[in-house]
């Protein structure tokens, strides 16, 4: 037969029931806590590294430009190049037609011929009439007038030589050539176009240099300075990291609002909400040291780590 369970029993099983309860209440609270304690710890840490080492994704890769424009007007015989086509220094990039130019140096080289069989007549002619002079067989007048002539002659030939020295470098910029190495951009033209002194026909690319400007907000350029260590991050290669360092900070950017006339070169930095009061961003200049000539093109999108101090 089995004993019946007696009320001290009873009790106890209640009592041990009730102690578990609360232990678990306990731990539970425990458990609450450490985890509220460590998620503020982390949230403090995070912030920390994120004020030492401010990060924005607000940053596009740059390069410079070059508009390329001949040194003289005329129709084009050559196109050599393409849009978007890779090219080395001192690559001939395009020929004006030299016929021209060629024409006018031949003219003026002619003209120097002239000049000089004038100026040994000239030469001649002083040294017959001033040894005349003492003898009284010509005039000091007529003596003087050839060497006026003589004078008047060299100067001429001076400026003839410098009207050919300007013709064959006229004819010399008929060859458009690169600059550097780069990349040709906006090309819109074909051979027999007529182009114009000064004015660019296409732009070049310089790909052997990069940079990026990281928009930073106000309060975090504190954290920062020419020399300080980055990471560029692409967003077309977000698994590549570049190295980097801060070349400038921007000292100027036009207020919100404010009409830009005259044009004064200040650039402008959108905030990013136009009804609430946001910090004002500085664009911060950062020079890649390891750029992907492959990988980088002018404007695409960035993200931008600043490391550490300047370094030493």
């Amino acid at each position: 037969m089995h004993q019946a369970a007696t009320p001290s029993n009873q009790e106890s099983v209640a009592t041990s029931a009730k102690t578990d309860i609360e232990q678990h209440k306990f731990v539970r609270k425990i458990v609450s806590l450490i985890v509220v304690v460590s998620a503020v710890v982390i949230t403090l840490y995070v912030w920390g590294i994120i004020e030492r080492h401010p990060r924005t994704d607000d940053a596009t890769a740059r390069a410079n430009v070059v508009g390329i424009a001949p040194r003289v007007s005329g129709q084009i015989l050559k196109l050599n190049v393409q849009d978007n086509q890779a090219v080395k220094e001192n690559d001939v990039l395009f020929e004006i037609d030299p016929e021209d130019y060629r024409l006018i140096l031949e003219k003026a080289k002619a003209e120097l011929a002239t000049l000089d069989r004038q100026l040994a007549q000239a030469q001649d002619t002083l040294h017959r009439l001033e040894p005349l002079l003492p003898h009284g067989f010509t005039t000091a007048d007529a003596v003087d007038k050839a060497r006026t002539a003589v004078t008047t002659l060299q100067a001429q030939r001076e400026g003839a030589i410098a009207t050919i020295n300007l013709e064959e470098l006229h004819l010399s910029y008929c060859k458009v050539f690169a600059p550097f190495s780069g990349r040709v951009i906006n090309l819109n033209i074909s051979a027999g176009a007529h182009v114009t002194a000064g004015v660019p026909v296409f732009s070049l690319l310089d790909t052997s240099k990069w940079y990026v400007i990281a928009n930073f907000r106000e309060a975090e350029i504190r954290h920062m300075a020419p020399g300080s260590e980055a990471i560029v991050y692409l967003s077309s290669a977000p698994n590549q990291r570049f190295r980097g360092k801060v070349q400038g900070i921007g000292w100027a950017v036009k207020p919100e609002g404010e009409i830009d006339l005259p044009p004064s070169g200040v650039p402008y930095v959108k905030r990013e909400l136009n009804w609430v009061r946001v910090a004002q961003r500085f664009p911060v200049r950062i020079e890649v040291e390891n750029p992907d000539i492959d990988l980088f093109r002018m404007g695409a999108s960035a993200v931008a780590i600043i490391k550490g101090p300047p370094r030493k």
